[in-house]
C-alpha cells in the first residue's frame, strides 16, 4: 500500500464537487463496490419487508399505506450505518489501491460491530446529526472503545475532536439530507411514470410501496454512503492536513525499506 498514491486526488473540495465525484466513484469501482453495498443493504431490505408485512394486510384497502412507509423510513434510519459499513470498509481499502480481500473486510467488520451497535444503533438518535462521520471513524480509524493509555484515544474522544469546532459536519449532514430527499423523490416519481407507461395503467399500485419505494430509498442511501466517505476525507484534509500526513508517512515507509 502506497499512502501517497491514491485513486482519488487528495485535495480540498466543495460539497457540490463531492456530489459529482461520487457519481464517478460508483461506476469506477463497479462490481466490487456494488457487491459490498448489496451485502449490507439486501438483508436489511428483506428483513424490513418481513417485519412490516402485517401493515400491508391491515392497510390493504387504503390508497396509501402510510404506516408501512413511516416504519420503513424509521427502520432505514437505524439500519443505514450497518447496511453501508461493508462498502465503507471497501472504499477505505480501495482508496490506496490496496486489494480489498473479502476475508479481511469481513474480519474488520466483525471487529467493529460492537462499537457500531453501541454508537450507531443504541445511540443513533443522539449522534445521527451531531456526528455524521462516526461510521468512518469507527471503521477506518479503528480506535478502541475505551482509552487504554495516555497516547491512545477512544472512539468517543476521536469523534468528539473530529466533529467539534466548526458547524461544517452538521451543514454537510443537512445538505446531504436535503439532496437525498430530493433525489429519492425524483427516483420514486420516475419509477411510477416509467411503470405506468410500460404497463399502460396510471392507477396507484401496491408495488409502488413494496418494491419501488425501498428500491429508491436504498439507492439513495448507497449513493450518500459514498458521498459521506468522500466528505470525511475532505474534512480530514481541511482540518488535519491529511495530505501532508500521508506524504510524511509514505516517505518514512520508503526510508525504512531503504535501510533494511
Amino acid at each position: 500500500m502506497q499512502l501517497d498514491h491514491t485513486r482519488i486526488a487528495i485535495r480540498e473540495r466543495g460539497y457540490l464537487e463531492i456530489l459529482d465525484l461520487a457519481l464517478h466513484v460508483v461506476p469506477a469501482q463497479g462490481k466490487p463496490l456494488l457487491a459490498w453495498l448489496a451485502a449490507g443493504i439486501v438483508p436489511c431490505a428483506v428483513v424490513n419487508h418481513w417485519l412490516l408485512a402485517g401493515y400491508l394486510e391491515t392497510e390493504l384497502d387504503m390508497v396509501f399505506p402510510a404506516g408501512y412507509v413511516f416504519f420503513m423510513l424509521l427502520l432505514a434510519f437505524w439500519e443505514v450505518p450497518l447496511a453501508t459499513a461493508p462498502a465503507t470498509l471497501y472504499l477505505g481499502h480501495a482508496m490506496f489501491r490496496e486489494t480489498a480481500e473479502r476475508r479481511k473486510i469481513a474480519r474488520e467488520l466483525l471487529e467493529s460491530l460492537p462499537q457500531l451497535f453501541f454508537y450507531q444503533v443504541l445511540l443513533r438518535p443522539v449522534f445521527a446529526w451531531t456526528r455524521p462521520f462516526l461510521n468512518e471513524v469507527i471503521l477506518l480509524e479503528r480506535n478502541p472503545m475505551r482509552s487504554q493509555s495516555g497516547s491512545s484515544r477512544s472512539t468517543s474522544q476521536r469523534s468528539k475532536t473530529f466533529h467539534g469546532g466548526e458547524s461544517d459536519p452538521f451543514g454537510r449532514w443537512l445538505g446531504g439530507l436535503t439532496f437525498g430527499g430530493t433525489l429519492f423523490a425524483a427516483i420514486w416519481a420516475s419509477a411510477y411514470i416509467l411503470r405506468s407507461i410500460l404497463v399502460g395503467d396510471w392507477n396507484w399500485h401496491l408495488s409502488m410501496v413494496t418494491v419501488y419505494f425501498p428500491l429508491a430509498l436504498w439507492t439513495v442511501a448507497a449513493y450518500l454512503a459514498v458521498v459521506r466517505f468522500l466528505s470525511y476525507l475532505d474534512l480530514r484534509i481541511r482540518r488535519e492536513g491529511w495530505e501532508v500526513e500521508l506524504m510524511m508517512r509514505a516517505e518514512a515507509a520508503r526510508l525504512t525499506r531503504a535501510w533494511r
